[in-house]
Protein backbone atom coordinates (compact mmCIF):
# COMPACT_ATOMS: atom_id res chain seq x y z
CA UNK A 1 0.00 0.00 0.00
CA UNK A 2 1.60 3.19 -0.76
CA UNK A 3 2.15 6.11 1.52
CA UNK A 4 -0.04 8.68 0.24
CA UNK A 5 -2.48 10.87 2.05
CA UNK A 6 -6.04 9.90 2.27
CA UNK A 7 -7.28 12.39 -0.26
CA UNK A 8 -6.47 11.15 -3.95
CA UNK A 9 -3.98 8.78 -3.16
CA UNK A 10 -0.97 10.32 -3.54
CA UNK A 11 2.46 9.97 -2.17
CA UNK A 12 3.02 12.69 0.83
CA UNK A 13 5.44 14.97 -0.45
CA UNK A 14 8.13 17.63 0.15
CA UNK A 15 8.24 21.24 -1.94
CA UNK A 16 10.98 19.64 -4.10
CA UNK A 17 8.92 16.52 -5.35
CA UNK A 18 10.78 13.94 -2.78
CA UNK A 19 9.07 11.69 -0.56
CA UNK A 20 8.69 12.72 3.49
CA UNK A 21 8.99 9.27 4.65
CA UNK A 22 12.58 8.62 2.41
CA UNK A 23 15.83 8.03 3.36
CA UNK A 24 17.63 11.53 3.71
CA UNK A 25 20.66 12.03 1.15
CA UNK A 26 23.98 12.37 2.94
CA UNK A 27 25.19 16.13 2.92
CA UNK A 28 27.94 15.65 -0.04
CA UNK A 29 25.60 13.53 -2.21
CA UNK A 30 24.41 14.87 -5.40
CA UNK A 31 20.65 15.97 -5.50
CA UNK A 32 18.91 13.10 -6.59
CA UNK A 33 16.96 13.70 -10.15
CA UNK A 34 13.92 14.65 -8.77
CA UNK A 35 15.01 17.31 -7.06
CA UNK A 36 17.40 18.44 -9.56
CA UNK A 37 14.52 18.50 -12.11
CA UNK A 38 12.00 20.52 -10.03
CA UNK A 39 14.36 22.96 -8.78
CA UNK A 40 14.82 23.94 -12.74
CA UNK A 41 13.17 27.06 -14.02
CA UNK A 42 10.01 26.94 -16.41
CA UNK A 43 11.72 27.74 -19.28
CA UNK A 44 14.41 25.01 -18.69
CA UNK A 45 11.92 22.46 -18.33
CA UNK A 46 10.22 23.32 -21.36
CA UNK A 47 13.65 23.68 -23.18
CA UNK A 48 14.54 19.96 -22.27
CA UNK A 49 11.81 18.35 -21.83
CA UNK A 50 8.71 18.69 -23.68
CA UNK A 51 8.77 17.43 -27.26
CA UNK A 52 8.19 20.58 -29.84
CA UNK A 53 6.30 18.27 -32.33
CA UNK A 54 3.57 17.42 -29.74
CA UNK A 55 2.46 20.08 -28.62
CA UNK A 56 0.63 22.05 -31.49
CA UNK A 57 -1.86 19.44 -33.86
CA UNK A 58 -4.56 20.27 -35.84
CA UNK A 59 -8.07 17.49 -36.28
CA UNK A 60 -11.39 17.27 -37.42
CA UNK A 61 -13.79 19.24 -34.77
CA UNK A 62 -16.85 17.15 -34.47
CA UNK A 63 -18.42 19.39 -32.49
CA UNK A 64 -22.12 20.22 -33.24
CA UNK A 65 -21.28 18.53 -36.32
CA UNK A 66 -18.72 20.69 -37.40
CA UNK A 67 -15.78 19.13 -39.16
CA UNK A 68 -13.88 21.70 -39.81
CA UNK A 69 -10.79 21.76 -38.89
CA UNK A 70 -9.18 22.86 -35.90
CA UNK A 71 -5.85 24.13 -34.30
CA UNK A 72 -5.04 23.20 -30.64
CA UNK A 73 -1.96 24.36 -28.30
CA UNK A 74 -0.75 22.62 -25.71
CA UNK A 75 1.16 24.89 -22.94
CA UNK A 76 3.07 23.61 -19.66
CA UNK A 77 3.10 25.60 -16.17
CA UNK A 78 4.44 25.86 -12.62
CA UNK A 79 2.03 25.53 -10.30
CA UNK A 80 3.23 28.88 -9.33
CA UNK A 81 3.11 30.37 -12.98
CA UNK A 82 -0.43 28.65 -13.64
CA UNK A 83 -2.65 32.23 -14.38
CA UNK A 84 -5.41 32.20 -11.49
CA UNK A 85 -8.40 32.33 -14.91
CA UNK A 86 -6.53 29.23 -15.79
CA UNK A 87 -6.23 27.64 -12.17
CA UNK A 88 -10.00 28.11 -11.42
CA UNK A 89 -10.77 26.48 -14.99
CA UNK A 90 -8.83 22.97 -14.03
CA UNK A 91 -10.11 22.63 -10.89
CA UNK A 92 -14.12 24.16 -12.05
CA UNK A 93 -13.91 21.30 -14.55
CA UNK A 94 -12.47 18.51 -11.90
CA UNK A 95 -15.19 19.30 -9.77
CA UNK A 96 -17.89 18.83 -12.51
CA UNK A 97 -16.23 15.58 -13.90
CA UNK A 98 -15.02 13.97 -10.81
CA UNK A 99 -15.90 15.40 -7.85
CA UNK A 100 -19.22 12.78 -7.97
CA UNK A 101 -16.81 10.26 -8.06
CA UNK A 102 -14.72 11.42 -5.34
CA UNK A 103 -17.66 11.93 -3.16
CA UNK A 104 -18.64 8.09 -3.93
CA UNK A 105 -15.75 6.54 -2.12
CA UNK A 106 -14.91 6.99 1.73
CA UNK A 107 -12.36 9.83 0.58
CA UNK A 108 -14.97 12.68 0.35
CA UNK A 109 -14.59 15.31 -1.87
CA UNK A 110 -12.75 18.25 -0.49
CA UNK A 111 -12.40 21.37 -1.76
CA UNK A 112 -10.05 23.37 -0.25
CA UNK A 113 -7.55 20.17 0.10
CA UNK A 114 -7.45 19.47 -3.47
CA UNK A 115 -6.80 23.43 -4.18
CA UNK A 116 -4.00 22.74 -1.60
CA UNK A 117 -2.82 19.75 -3.71
CA UNK A 118 -2.83 21.50 -6.49
CA UNK A 119 -1.05 24.27 -5.79
CA UNK A 120 1.89 22.37 -4.22
CA UNK A 121 4.96 23.71 -5.74
CA UNK A 122 5.95 20.63 -7.48
CA UNK A 123 2.73 20.40 -9.37
CA UNK A 124 3.01 20.67 -13.58
CA UNK A 125 0.24 21.48 -15.61
CA UNK A 126 -0.25 20.60 -19.31
CA UNK A 127 -3.09 23.28 -20.43
CA UNK A 128 -4.83 22.39 -23.55
CA UNK A 129 -6.57 25.30 -25.79
CA UNK A 130 -8.24 25.51 -28.66
CA UNK A 131 -7.00 28.13 -31.29
CA UNK A 132 -9.14 30.07 -33.00
CA UNK A 133 -8.99 32.76 -35.90
CA UNK A 134 -6.92 32.74 -39.11
CA UNK A 135 -5.22 34.98 -41.45
CA UNK A 136 -7.06 38.25 -41.40
CA UNK A 137 -8.61 37.35 -37.81
CA UNK A 138 -8.20 37.92 -34.70
CA UNK A 139 -6.41 35.11 -32.88
CA UNK A 140 -7.49 33.96 -29.45
CA UNK A 141 -7.94 30.17 -27.51
CA UNK A 142 -10.16 28.30 -25.44
CA UNK A 143 -9.44 26.37 -22.05
CA UNK A 144 -10.36 23.20 -23.58
CA UNK A 145 -8.63 20.27 -20.29
CA UNK A 146 -5.44 19.71 -18.30
CA UNK A 147 -3.08 16.98 -17.30
CA UNK A 148 -1.81 17.55 -13.73
CA UNK A 149 1.48 15.89 -12.44
CA UNK A 150 4.54 15.73 -10.62
CA UNK A 151 8.07 14.21 -10.85
CA UNK A 152 8.00 12.14 -7.81
CA UNK A 153 9.23 9.34 -6.54
CA UNK A 154 6.98 6.14 -4.91
CA UNK A 155 8.08 3.65 -3.11
CA UNK A 156 11.65 4.69 -4.22
CA UNK A 157 11.08 4.41 -7.77
CA UNK A 158 11.56 7.75 -9.77
CA UNK A 159 8.44 8.21 -11.72
CA UNK A 160 5.94 10.71 -13.56
CA UNK A 161 2.85 10.80 -11.62
CA UNK A 162 -0.34 12.01 -12.79
CA UNK A 163 -2.80 13.13 -10.92
CA UNK A 164 -5.50 14.62 -12.74
CA UNK A 165 -6.40 14.51 -16.91
CA UNK A 166 -9.77 16.36 -17.94
CA UNK A 167 -11.21 17.42 -21.01
CA UNK A 168 -14.58 19.35 -20.97
CA UNK A 169 -17.68 16.79 -21.84
CA UNK A 170 -18.05 18.82 -25.76
CA UNK A 171 -14.20 17.75 -26.66
CA UNK A 172 -13.99 14.18 -25.35
CA UNK A 173 -13.89 10.80 -27.22
CA UNK A 174 -11.72 13.13 -29.82
CA UNK A 175 -8.58 11.15 -28.79
CA UNK A 176 -7.39 14.90 -26.96
CA UNK A 177 -6.96 13.22 -24.03
CA UNK A 178 -4.24 11.24 -25.62
CA UNK A 179 -2.77 13.89 -26.56
CA UNK A 180 -1.88 15.25 -23.47
CA UNK A 181 -1.02 11.91 -22.07
CA UNK A 182 1.74 11.85 -24.77
CA UNK A 183 3.02 15.00 -23.88
CA UNK A 184 3.33 13.84 -20.19
CA UNK A 185 4.81 10.39 -20.86
CA UNK A 186 7.63 12.30 -23.27
CA UNK A 187 8.16 15.21 -20.84
CA UNK A 188 8.77 11.63 -18.23
CA UNK A 189 11.49 9.44 -20.77
CA UNK A 190 13.29 13.04 -21.27
CA UNK A 191 13.58 13.19 -17.20
CA UNK A 192 14.96 9.95 -16.93
CA UNK A 193 12.22 8.60 -15.03
CA UNK A 194 11.52 4.82 -14.47
CA UNK A 195 7.88 4.79 -14.98
CA UNK A 196 4.46 6.54 -15.60
CA UNK A 197 1.94 6.10 -12.63
CA UNK A 198 -1.76 7.43 -11.92
CA UNK A 199 -4.73 6.34 -10.26
CA UNK A 200 -8.19 5.79 -11.59
CA UNK A 201 -11.29 5.53 -9.41
CA UNK A 202 -12.88 1.76 -9.66
CA UNK A 203 -16.33 3.27 -10.50
CA UNK A 204 -14.53 5.07 -14.03
CA UNK A 205 -14.36 1.94 -16.07
CA UNK A 206 -14.09 3.87 -18.97
CA UNK A 207 -11.15 5.35 -18.03
CA UNK A 208 -9.44 2.24 -16.98
CA UNK A 209 -10.26 0.74 -19.87
CA UNK A 210 -8.52 4.21 -21.69
CA UNK A 211 -5.30 3.87 -19.74
CA UNK A 212 -4.87 -0.11 -20.29
CA UNK A 213 -4.97 0.59 -23.91
CA UNK A 214 -2.11 2.77 -23.65
CA UNK A 215 0.09 0.30 -22.16
CA UNK A 216 -0.73 1.01 -18.15
CA UNK A 217 -1.19 -2.23 -16.10
CA UNK A 218 -1.77 -2.73 -12.59
CA UNK A 219 1.04 -1.71 -10.20
CA UNK A 220 2.56 -3.84 -7.80
CA UNK A 221 1.56 -1.20 -5.12
CA UNK A 222 -2.27 -0.91 -6.04
CA UNK A 223 -4.16 -1.56 -2.81
CA UNK A 224 -5.59 -5.31 -3.09
CA UNK A 225 -9.43 -5.68 -2.07
CA UNK A 226 -10.54 -6.49 1.48
CA UNK A 227 -12.14 -9.61 2.78
CA UNK A 228 -14.69 -9.13 5.26
CA UNK A 229 -15.89 -11.53 8.06
CA UNK A 230 -18.52 -13.10 6.10
CA UNK A 231 -16.57 -13.58 3.23
CA UNK A 232 -17.33 -11.34 0.99
CA UNK A 233 -14.80 -9.21 -1.32
CA UNK A 234 -14.39 -5.59 -1.51
CA UNK A 235 -12.84 -4.20 -3.80
CA UNK A 236 -10.97 -1.35 -3.66
CA UNK A 237 -12.79 2.22 -4.31
CA UNK A 238 -9.35 2.97 -6.26
CA UNK A 239 -6.23 1.60 -8.19
CA UNK A 240 -2.80 2.81 -9.03
CA UNK A 241 -1.74 1.84 -12.75
CA UNK A 242 1.74 2.45 -13.93
CA UNK A 243 3.61 2.16 -17.18
CA UNK A 244 7.39 1.27 -17.23
CA UNK A 245 9.23 3.33 -20.09
CA UNK A 246 11.73 0.58 -20.98
CA UNK A 247 9.01 -1.47 -22.88
CA UNK A 248 9.20 -1.20 -26.77
CA UNK A 249 6.15 0.83 -27.88
CA UNK A 250 5.78 -0.62 -30.80
CA UNK A 251 4.51 -4.06 -28.36
CA UNK A 252 1.85 -1.53 -27.16
CA UNK A 253 -1.99 -1.83 -28.05
CA UNK A 254 -4.01 1.07 -28.58
CA UNK A 255 -3.96 4.96 -30.17
CA UNK A 256 -6.35 7.23 -31.24
CA UNK A 257 -7.83 4.81 -33.66
CA UNK A 258 -9.45 3.28 -31.16
CA UNK A 259 -13.32 4.00 -31.13
CA UNK A 260 -13.33 4.99 -27.58
CA UNK A 261 -11.38 8.25 -25.55
CA UNK A 262 -12.10 8.47 -22.10
CA UNK A 263 -10.40 11.54 -20.97
CA UNK A 264 -11.19 12.19 -17.29
CA UNK A 265 -9.68 10.28 -14.71
CA UNK A 266 -9.43 10.57 -10.51
CA UNK A 267 -5.83 10.98 -10.48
Amino acid sequence: MSSKPALSGHASVSTDGTSKRSRQEPLDSAPSLIVQTNSLPLEDLKSRFLDPSLLTFTTTNGINDDTTAQSYNIELFKSSSLPPDVFDNCFDLLEANMSASYKATSRGWHPRKKKEEMKHPAMRYLVLTAVSGGSGQASGSSFVGFLEFMITEEEGSEVIYTYELDILPAYQKMGLGKKLLDVAEEFGRRVGVEKAMLTVFDSNRGARRFYEREGYDLDEISPDPKILRNGTIKPSTYHILSKAFWIDDGEEDGGEDEAEDYDDNDS
